[in-house]
């Protein structure tokens, strides 16, 4: 009978130690993810989307069609946000959809032209890691964001252009990156660039007739650069850095051909959007 008793009584305290363990998971879970709710600089969730615009930039963007852009965008009401806790790491999946439309004016004759309406949905990925260096009794658990993954987006449903890998190189750096979602790059350390160094940037695609874009900001200004077309889906351009010191992003996207030459074609397009830092030579 005692030996019962004794073996009930541990079977209790397994069952108490793991329904604990389990609750201070779910309390970890519930403030990482609290955390990547505040942070609208690397998790801009519900942000308005201006769309593209053509300032400074040929508006033909080199299709020779006709001027295109992607008009305002909206997004899921909330991302998609996975927390995996193991010890004192924490895994994070973030995801979201924008939802818009793409707007093509293309000439017809020498003074007409026809616009062309296609619907935009895009499902938008990234991973990042968060670390407990602070005590479980901070009202944030002791968590701390420590490494980013570039994003990546999709057209979804249809979605059969993709990036293989991008190559930025200058006279100070040669960088390949072959996994957006896989690659890390802690947050004091990320990818930099001194201001306005001339970057030539390579992207390997499977888009063997599209169309590639970079997209910046300069300030306030939004600007799309069209790379050109070296053949067998690789594309080239070069670009310079901005010239203020800070947290930037760019991003690398290519379209189907027929997103941009063909009427009733639906909208196909992949992106990686790189999270980057502008840095005086030290």
């Amino acid at each position: 009978m005692r030996r019962v008793l004794v073996l009930s009584m541990a079977v209790l305290l397994v069952v108490l130690v793991a329904a604990c363990s389990k609750q201070n998971i779910e309390k970890d879970k519930a403030a990482v993810r609290a955390l990547v709710e505040a942070d609208t600089t690397h998790f801009p969730a519900g942000t308005a989307g201006s769309g593209d615009s053509t300032l400074g930039v040929s508006p033909c963007d080199d299709t020779m069609v006709g001027i295109w852009w992607r008009g305002p965008q909206t997004h899921d009401s909330a991302p998609t946000i996975g927390v995996e806790v193991s010890g004192d790491s924490a895994w994070v999946s973030w995801q979201q959809h924008n939802y818009g439309e793409l707007f093509h004016w293309v000439r017809t004759s020498d003074t007409t032209a026809e616009r062309w309406v296609k619907t935009l949905k895009e499902k938008v990925r990234l991973n990042a890691i968060f670390v407990r260096e602070g005590k479980q009794s901070d009202n944030d658990r002791g968590w701390r964001f420590r490494r980013l993954t570039l994003a990546f987006g999709q057209s979804d449903p249809t979605g059969s252009v993709l990036i293989d890998s991008v190559r930025i190189q200058s006279s100070l750096r040669s960088i390949l990156i072959v996994d957006p979602l896989g690659t890390y790059f802690r947050l004091d350390s990320l990818i930099s660039f001194t201001p306005g160094e001339q970057l030539t940037i390579t992207l390997y695609t499977n888009a063997t007739n599209g169309f590639a874009f970079l997209h910046a900001f300069w300030g306030w200004l939004f600007i799309r650069i069209p790379f050109e077309s070296m053949g067998n889906g690789v594309f080239q351009g070069t670009w310079n850095a901005q010239l203020i010191p800070g947290f930037r992003f760019a991003i690398f996207d290519v379209l189907s051909r027929n997103t941009l030459l063909s009427k009733d074609a639906p909208y196909d397009f992949a992106g990686w959007l790189l999270p980057y830092a502008i840095k005086t030579a030290d």
